[in-house]
């Protein structure tokens, strides 16, 4: 494996917000991992869950705790039901269907990396994908909505850090692009992310965000935070009284209710604005993200070979935005605030603990009941507050140099400007958000089909490149399936098949039985483009000659070659033709300093190396959080 060079240091310092698996560390939850207890830890503006070694709460049982197998809800799947999970990245492991998960533009600083673009570095995403969508029936991970679509909208990186206008640029695009596809609208927004800051009432940013999507008719679920009862009130955007703000219940490791409590970790609030909803979201196993970094540094989190232990708020508002999802495909027509009171006024009032008479999700419950007649009458915000103000202290650093102020990554933030488009619906022009380049303009692949992800084949193995070397010539080989990105492909409207910023390739263009397939630089020629079959195999457009396994031989490093299609099992592919993936874009000009470049120099030691990470974390060569405090992740 390469060796890690110095470079700059990308950080988050001060008050950083926590994702959903972990939280913002307190003495109380300061336990190490392997003593049988939760250990947290506040990520970069996501709020990070706790990743605990104790025993774990199935997806099976958390169907039956909220009541989602009986009754009226035993039958519904979520079809036809967009969600959004604007998280840090969805990587594409075993029992996360291709066909159920799409790649909406990457706006963290990963996107400027091919190796890290749109993968989930940090492991949460992965982990509320498959608590949604996951479909790992071997390994007892079946998600709660296993037939909605999720859109996942990369913001967090290996740490979890973000900047609040980050953020704010993911939530706007959801609300324009919430019709892309007209099968599966955009309904539900879920958001694990919370910052300490808030903007004088009415005027929030942040919150006119998470307003202006709810107008638009998405629900947007919102983890509660994960700083403890201790704390008096819940973390922005949460304390938005248009949305669902949700807090996690301890189950006590039975299916009945009748024992489940309020979870410490979940924030306290103020009588003004207290959680809304519960829902299971302590130690519940849903599917493992292999070598990112939770994965790295919770081992004892692992559940067999795919499944992985995580406790938050973050959990819990994945399982409630399932169960949104899941009334929206009952009944399509209704509006959020609808949606809302179906949610609350089902749920069952908690009987014992200090969470006594707070409300915990029952979907039967809630899938049962009349469509209400409801308007939410909270005064609306304006948007115009600061976003510096929002985000409470969490700043970004790179070569000790903060992001203050009312400005994004790129620039200067106006703040009244972007109200205004807010409420216009239109602060997106393709990939350009209020005039920076973010992403690219549309989404890959022929009319939006093109896949990204592994290609299993012989043995279940994958198709990799050799050592993750992104060299012309690297041998394609044959390896078992990691999830690295050496394994992570593009197909491409032009036919090419992309990974590492370069081409499958036929050597030499020949095309002869045998020949050898390598990587190379993309140059439009027949002999970097393939054809899906229905037969599932992938011709060469130069060839015309099958990708096949040489000899039969499922041995990791066998590298690929070409032969006469036989319509055999060594030359049968599994491509993720099903998905979608928008289009990334390179960013321009400088980082806040004023110098140097959006991609550190160390990324071209592409810290994934071989199989696996080059180190167990990334020190010092990555945009992320250093100091973990109060804001971030849940």
């Amino acid at each position: 494996m390469s060796k890690a060079r110095a470079g700059r240091r990308w950080s988050a310092v001060a008050a950083v917000a926590t994702l959903g698996l972990f939280a913002a560390a307190t003495p109380a939850a300061a336990a190490l991992p392997g003593d049988g207890t939760a250990a947290r830890k506040a990520g970069g503006g996501f709020l990070a869950d706790e990743w605990p070694t104790s025993a774990g709460t199935t997806l099976k049982s958390v169907r039956s705790i909220v009541r989602a197998d009986t009754g009226p809800a035993a039958s519904l799947t979520g079809q036809g039901v967009g969600i959004a999970l604007v998280d840090t990245g969805i990587a594409p492991v075993t029992g996360l269907p291709a066909g159920q998960v799409v790649n909406g533009p990457d706006l963290s600083f990963e996107s400027q990396s091919a190796q890290l673009r749109y993968l989930d570095t940090f492991g949460h995403g992965t982990h509320m994908a498959g608590i949604m969508v996951g479909n790992d029936p071997a390994g007892g991970t079946v998600g709660l909505a296993p037939k909605a679509k999720v859109t996942s909208v990369k913001v967090g990186t290996a740490t979890g850090a973000a900047d609040v206008t980050q953020m704010i640029a993911a939530i706007d695009w959801v609300v324009q692009n919430r019709n892309y596809d007209p099968a599966n609208p955009i309904r539900v927004i879920n958001l694990s992310y919370g910052t300490a800051g808030m903007s004088a009432a009415g005027v929030d940013p942040l919150m006119y965000a998470v307003e202006q999507a709810w107008q638009a008719g998405i629900v947007v679920v919102i983890a509660a935070g994960n700083d403890g009862s201790t704390t008096t009130a819940l973390t922005n955007p949460a304390m938005d009284p248009f949305v669902v703000a949700v807090g996690a219940s301890t189950t006590k490791q039975t299916v009945s209710t009748a024992d489940d409590e309020l979870a410490a970790f979940t924030n306290g609030s103020a009588a003004s604005r207290k959680v809304d909803l519960l829902a299971p979201g302590e130690s519940i196993v849903s599917l493992r993200d292999v070598n990112s970094y939770v994965d790295q540094t919770y081992p004892g989190a692992r559940v067999g070979e795919t499944g992985f232990k995580g406790s938050g708020t973050s959990q819990a508002a994945a399982v409630v935005s399932s169960a949104a999802a899941l009334l929206l495909q009952q009944r399509p027509s209704l509006t959020p605030d609808q949606a809302k009171a179906l949610l609350l006024n089902g749920a069952s009032a908690l009987s014992t603990g200090t969470g006594k008479g707070f409300k915990e999700l029952n979907v039967a419950a809630s899938a049962a009941l009349s469509t209400p007649s409801v308007t939410q009458t909270f005064a609306k915000g304006t948007g115009t507050g600061s976003v510096e103000t929002a985000r409470g202290g969490n700043h970004l650093t790179v070569d000790n140099v903060s992001l203050t102020g009312e400005r994004t990554i790129f620039g200067p933030f106006n703040n009244a400007a972007w109200a205004s488009l807010a409420g216009q619906k239109q602060t997106w022009n393709g990939g350009v958000w209020m005039g920076y380049r973010m992403a690219g303009d549309t989404w890959t692949g022929d009319g939006g089909t093109g896949g990204t992800g592994q290609i299993a084949g012989l043995a279940g193995k994958c198709i990799d490149v050799m050592n993750r070397l992104n060299n012309n010539g690297t041998p394609i080989q044959l390896y078992d399936c990691n999830n690295t990105p050496a394994q992570y492909w593009q197909l491409q409207s032009d036919g090419t098949v992309r990974a590492l910023g370069k081409c499958m390739d036929v050597t030499a263009a020949a095309n002869q039985n045998g020949t050898k397939i390598q990587l190379y630089d993309c140059n439009g020629t027949p002999a970097q483009q393939w054809k899906v079959t229905s037969a599932r195999q992938l011709i060469n457009a130069g060839s015309g000659r099958c990708l096949d396994v040489t000899d039969w031989n499922a041995a990791n490093g066998v590298q690929l070659q070409l032969w006469d299609c036989l319509d055999q099992d060594n030359q049968r592919w599994v491509p993720p033709y099903t998905s979608r993936t928008w289009s990334a874009a390179t960013w321009g000009g400088t980082p806040w300093t004023g110098t140097g470049s959006w991609s550190d120099p160390a990324w071209s030691e592409q810290y994934w190396t071989g199989h696996y990470w080059s180190g167990h974390y990334w020190s010092g060569h990555y945009w992320s959080a250093d100091d973990w405090s109060t804001a971030g992740w849940y």
